[in-house]
């Protein structure tokens, strides 16, 4: 049993698929390993991975069919190799694609305006772009269904914000303010001007209250006072007892 991925996907493919062959020595352009396949009669379309589901966590590659970019009708055996670090830019977009998937997914099953509002905006898009055939918005597709619509247009929205996000960076040294200290807080406050409360006055009898009605129920007590009251109201009402 061959040891290495790309044999093993070469001898299945020249079982079934087509015959893999080299270029001659003397075509150009060419490179060591590079493997070419001319598919059998009847076979018009063949791309993708070659291997199985199982083969790519063994080796951590794919072996993958693609259109050769110098020889036409011709098929290229690519060795896809998987990447032992992702840089920052490849984590921060798979982030934006996993932050727009959950997005997508509960605006779906949700209820809310912001749903009913997206549900619109697809019905809008189902029958005039992908019923209708009327050109899609910029960076969209005719989709058919609401998840699909949802998470692109929510991933280029998130794009978007990361795209202004960094043009325009705020940092500390663009800030420039005047720190607030306890005796700055004194100064503004004049000392005279003492806050009060207006508590509901205990001592105010309903006949006080019908021979005089313009009397007034409410007594101005600063807050050192107000322990001294047992029950207080700022919403107390003008005529009844706490």
């Amino acid at each position: 049993m061959s040891r290495h991925l790309k044999t093993i996907v070469i001898r299945g493919l020249e079982a079934y698929c087509g015959s893999v062959f080299k270029l001659p020595p003397f075509s150009a352009p060419r490179a060591r390993g590079v493997r070419y396949l001319e598919p059998f009669h009847g076979i018009d379309f063949l791309f993708g991975a070659m291997n199985t589901d199982q083969e790519p966590r063994h080796y951590h590659k794919h072996i993958i069919v693609r259109r050769s970019p110098e020889h036409n009708g011709l098929l290229q055996l690519y060795t896809y190799h998987f990447p032992k670090t992702w840089s920052a830019g490849c984590v921060a977009n798979r982030e934006l694609i996993k932050e727009a998937q959950r997005r997508a997914h509960a605006l779906e099953h949700a209820q809310t305006a912001e749903a009913h509002e997206r549900k619109l905006r697809f019905f809008h898009h189902y029958f005039a772009v992908y019923k209708g055939g009327a050109k899609p918005e910029p960076g969209l597709k005719p989709y058919s269904r609401f998840y699909q619509y949802t998470f692109v247009c929510i991933y280029r929205e998130l794009q978007q914000a990361r795209q202004q996000t960094q043009a325009s960076p705020s940092t500390s040294e663009d800030v420039t303010f005047a720190p607030i200290t306890i005796s700055s807080l004194n100064r503004l406050r004049p000392l005279n001007n003492t806050p009060t409360y207006r508590t509901y006055s205990r001592w105010a009898t309903r006949k006080t209250l019908d021979q005089h009605e313009n009397i007034s129920i409410f007594e101005e007590k600063p807050p050192e006072y107000l322990h001294i009251c047992k029950k207080s109201s700022t919403f107390a009402p003008k005529y009844g007892f706490l």
